[in-house]
């Protein structure tokens, strides 16, 4: 299996992109995979949670035909804010608007701070995960109607 390494770019030959659309499929029933790294001799180091959620998305990346993986920058456009934080750009633009979310302009365009945009994904999904603990709790209070 040949893995070429040039100027930061990883060309893997078609077998194991197979390779990764195997291990995809079989793990397609495990909700949060986690990665171990394993010496030859049995030693072995845990990988973290996230960085196992990023391995396996770049394995279905892969597994798809391809996959670019590139840090992310200091500043983004609202058109990626908004997809990163799972909302339209509309609805983005009333956030910034309203001071939820900070930004600076840029011209005519608006930019905002990754950190910020991070951290507003990061409160997004704790306030859905909490409104969902509600509605558990009220079901088991008041009963499945069924």
């Amino acid at each position: 299996m040949t893995v070429l390494v040039t100027s930061g770019t990883v060309f893997v030959e078609e077998g194991l992109r197979e390779q990764a659309s195997g291990l995809v499929q079989r793990a397609s029933g495990i909700r949060s995979p986690q990665f171990r790294l394993a010496a030859d001799d049995g030693a072995g180091v845990e990988v973290s949670a996230e960085l196992s959620a990023f391995l396996f998305q770049v394995l279905r990346g892969l597994s798809r035909g391809g996959v670019a993986v590139t840090p992310l920058p200091e500043e983004l456009t609202t058109s990626v804010a908004a997809e990163l934080v799972g909302v339209s750009r509309p609805t983005l633009m009333k956030l910034v608007r309203s001071g939820v979310l900070p930004s600076r302009p840029v011209g005519s365009h608006t930019r905002l701070r990754t950190s910020d945009v991070l951290a507003l994904r990061r409160a997004r999904a704790h306030d859905r995960r909490e409104a969902l603990e509600a509605l558990q709790e009220l079901e088991q209070e008041f009963g499945a109607d069924s």
